[in-house]
């Protein structure tokens, strides 16, 4: 992996059934502490794979983006870049194209959450509208705290930070 060379070669697309199995590898590698089964990786595609994107570099699943909408409102269940690929600009291009499909939506609002933690990953969200909400200590139960952090797409309008 290369970096600028790799951006041009990426493909982003709707996921597919098959890509159930790199996705659950993925999550597990990115999400140790709070990742989706494969049973539940397979009902959310069911409900929502159509709001689903894969970021593929040579026919390697190396990140994914998971939106929930509803009523005008949606939630990024899941964003995960694979680490040899994290830095070079995928999970921002996957944020993006996310973003882009809720406008076209008519989506009002995109919310999130985040391990406080997290730094590389609340730069990333606030560089694109993102603010903090709320925090709570116990969003994924004990000792799983997050910030909720929301971005209102009116005033999104496309930037890229």
């Amino acid at each position: 992996m290369n970096g600028v060379d790799d951006r041009d070669r990426v493909r982003y697309r709707r996921a597919h059934l098959a890509d159930l199995e790199s996705i659950e590898r993925l999550e597990n590698e990115v999400f140790s502490d709070t990742t989706y089964q494969y049973t539940i990786l397979r009902q959310l595609f069911d409900l929502h794979g159509k709001q689903w994107l894969i970021a593929e570099l040579d026919g390697e699943v190396i990140g994914h983006a998971l939106m929930l909408e509803k009523a005008g409102r949606a939630l990024l269940a899941s964003l995960a870049v694979t680490a040899k690929c994290r830095s070079q600009g995928f999970g921002r291009s996957l944020l993006v194209k996310i973003l882009e499909i809720c406008v076209e939506a008519n989506i009002d609002v995109v919310e999130l959450t985040v391990r406080p933690t997290n730094e590389p990953a609340r730069k990333l969200f606030s560089s694109l509208g993102f603010e903090v909400i709320t925090h709570d200590d116990q969003y994924f139960g004990p000792d799983h705290p997050r910030f909720v952090m929301e971005c209102v797409l009116a005033q999104w309008s496309g930037r890229e930070g």
